[in-house]
């Protein structure tokens, strides 16, 4: 499930429940957006339906380190198309050279 903080902000998805024997409640354990993990006591949720309302705002920690984006692909390469007929460079979406009408396909 969901959690979502009393501001509206998505801190991150239920992961486990636990009971905490000495305070005598339950704790949510919860994945962060950052990939890491919080604990939520009982008396903190407002409501749980669809997804967990809390009623407060929760800090949510930053991740260990920076997160990797995978490197972008290289743009394909650019080729010019030439009019066999007359050599003119007609446009790229050209199926017929604009100066001579030779078929460029």
């Amino acid at each position: 499930m969901q959690v979502i903080d009393v501001k509206g902000t998505l801190v991150g998805t239920v992961r486990d429940v636990g009971v905490d024997v000495d305070e005598k409640q339950l704790i949510l354990f919860v994945t962060t957006r950052a990939k890491t993990d919080v604990e939520v006591t009982w008396s903190s949720v407002q409501s749980m339906e669809d997804v967990v309302l809390l009623s407060k705002e929760i800090e949510i920690p930053p991740t260990l380190g920076p997160v990797q984006q995978p490197p972008s692909p290289p743009p394909p390469p650019v080729t010019k198309t030439i009019c066999p007929k007359c050599g003119f460079a007609p446009p790229e979406h050209a199926k017929f050279c604009p100066k001579c009408g030779g078929n460029l396909r």
